[in-house]
């Protein structure tokens, strides 16, 4: 896989100063785990739709989540496990076995029991599937699946938990359950590639829903969970990142909702958060594009990596407006060196928008 890769050479070349680099599900995890960008969901009973987005990695790099939980509806199991046990066999043959690079692709399943229900189906594709994603996680349940997984022989996969039930809401338990996580998490953060929230779960506990008016950061039931997400979560000895929520708001040929969308993916970033959950292929080229890097804030990293065990603490950034310190600073500049390998940096005067709609 390699983010724009759709784009000719020329437009590349204008476009970027550094161009994206490739990576697949074999990447070293200190990589890979920068690498999810906007993560589809499909549902697992949607054959051509999932045939199709793996066949477009060729054109349009997207990881890939294959939903066994909510997507399917409540009485679609069987006919989804079917459909995905179908269409990872007909995907092997047909597709996999023509590409250099595997594209990233997980399993969302519902819970335990219907994770060992689909054994055989990833036994057999372990070599495709890239990991499973856990809805509605909790300490106890990551711990439970790492130990169910490697009983399969399958420690190969990586987990990706989703903080997105009540316990994590309540203020009366809430904080036991984030330690419990957080230990959980520690103890298995070699299995664990990221770390998701389900910002629609949350909501609709409290009977909310998004409104095109608003952004995500306008509610305060939102704000406050993802406020202890981050404080919680978001922790040097984890060094793992964590994605921000989906929004169902895709019509992006409508200039509201495409404006609060792109508020939202600039907040997003500016709480920490890498990458974004995404239902529909027009909210895409939007999150890829401002997952770039500006060439800005590479000089500046740049300039803080190099610098840092020099003797000054402090210097001019480069563009001249704002100060570089190199000690608070320093972990912000190895996410950006990270970030920029997997998306590339922009060329100096260029912004996201010419990658959108290329």
């Amino acid at each position: 896989m390699k983010y724009f890769n759709y784009i000719e050479k020329e437009k590349l070349d204008h476009i970027f100063y550094k161009k994206p680099q490739e990576f697949d599900k074999n990447s070293n995890k200190d990589t890979l785990k920068y690498a999810l960008g906007a993560f589809l969901y499909v549902p697992a009973n949607k054959y051509n739709q999932i045939y199709k987005s793996v066949v477009n990695q060729e054109k349009e790099a997207k990881p890939l989540a294959i939903c066994l939980e909510d997507a399917i509806g409540e009485f679609g199991e069987k006919e989804a496990i079917e459909s995905l046990e179908l269409v990872l066999d007909d995907l092997s043959k047909q597709v996999f076995c023509k590409l250099d690079k595997l594209p990233l692709i997980f399993i969302r399943v519902k819970n335990i029991d219907q994770l060992k229900k689909i054994k055989n189906i990833l036994i057999k594709n372990k070599e495709f599937i890239t990991g499973i994603i856990i809805p509605k996680a909790n300490g106890v349940l990551l711990k439970a699946f790492v130990g169910i997984l490697d009983s399969f022989e399958l420690n190969n996969l990586y987990i990706i938990p989703i903080i997105e039930s009540s316990h994590f809401i309540y203020k009366e338990i809430k904080e036991e359950y984030f330690r419990e996580m957080y230990s959980s998490i520690l103890n298995h953060k070699e299995r664990v590639l990221g770390i998701r929230i389900g910002l629609t779960d949350v909501l609709g506990m409290y009977g909310i829903r998004r409104k095109r008016e608003f952004c995500i950061y306008d509610n305060l039931i939102a704000t406050s969970f993802i406020e202890d997400v981050i404080n919680y979560l978001n922790r040097d000895e984890l060094d793992i990142p964590i994605s921000a929520g989906v929004s169902e708001l895709f019509n992006m040929d409508d200039e509201k909702i495409r404006e609060l969308y792109i508020k939202e993916i600039k907040l997003d970033r500016y709480h920490g958060f890498v990458g974004k959950t995404v239902i529909h292929p027009k909210q895409i080229e939007i999150v890829q594009a401002l997952s770039t890097i500006s060439y800005e804030d590479y000089m500046d990293a740049k300039d803080i990596i190099e610098n840092y065990y020099s003797e000054i603490g402090v210097k001019k950034s480069s563009n001249g407006d704002k100060m570089n310190e190199y000690k608070p600073h320093y972990k912000w500049a190895k996410k950006i060196m990270k970030l920029a390998y997997i998306y590339g940096v922009l060329n100096k005067g260029v912004d996201y928008n010419e990658l959108i709609e290329v």
